[in-house]
């Protein structure tokens, strides 16, 4: 199985910070993938508005832009 680009140790924490005392390896991998997948939307997303605004830069704008209209 090919693993998401997030430590498995990160993903293990994040889940243990929203509360969970014990967390399988399985929802870790899960975790970064869909992590993984969300991110890609948004950076697809971000450089679409970049490219509308005649720029090649994508800017922290455009991220934040990008994230609020990308559902998981």
């Amino acid at each position: 199985m090919i693993r998401g680009s997030f430590s498995l140790f990160d993903m293990d924490s994040i889940i243990r910070k929203s509360g969970a005392e014990r967390v399988g390896e399985d929802a870790s991998i899960k975790l970064s993938e869909k992590l993984e997948d969300t991110g890609k939307d948004i950076l697809l997303r971000a450089k679409q508005l970049s490219y509308h605004a005649g720029r090649k830069s994508i800017t922290r704008e455009d991220i934040m832009l990008a994230a609020m209209h990308v559902r998981s």
